[in-house]
């Protein structure tokens, strides 16, 4: 065993542990956009996918947002998860008459600065898109 061998092993130890804390935090991120978005815009801007019922009712809770399509002029930003706790997966689509033109995935940090972005363009013509902003916005 050479004198570097320890260092290293405790170096991809603390690698690894950054790693998964970093993970739960962006489930817990996606968690906590999930719940605030879907709670906060008009029907008409987003769409919600909740967990099934039955699964909520064996585990002792009301059904989980899973995931959401905020539709905001020709673009369709979607943050799904397959599963509570599991990472979000967040996509920006161009869509053109009800047709996907592309999809792009980006990071949650590019994808709530788009949609941010987004809302404030529509925010002048619609006070739920102002309450989401600003929920998104703050600090």
């Amino acid at each position: 065993m050479t004198q570097g061998t320890p260092q290293s092993n405790l170096d991809l130890e603390l690698l690894a542990a950054q790693l998964r804390r970093h993970t739960d935090d962006l489930s817990l991120y996606s968690g906590m956009l999930l719940n605030m978005l879907s709670a906060t815009l008009p029907p008409d801007l987003v769409q919600v996918r909740r967990e099934g019922k039955w699964k909520a009712r064996m585990a002792g809770r009301e059904p989980a947002v899973l995931g959401i399509s905020v539709h905001v002029g020709d673009r369709r930003y979607e943050l799904d998860r397959t599963d509570v706790g599991a990472r979000a997966v967040t996509k920006v689509c161009h869509e053109s008459g009800g047709v996907v033109m592309s999809t792009k995935s980006v990071t949650a940090e590019e994808w709530s600065r788009s949609l941010a972005e987004a809302l404030a363009a529509v925010a002048g013509t619609n006070a739920a898109a102002v309450a989401a902003l600003q929920k998104l916005t703050a600090p």
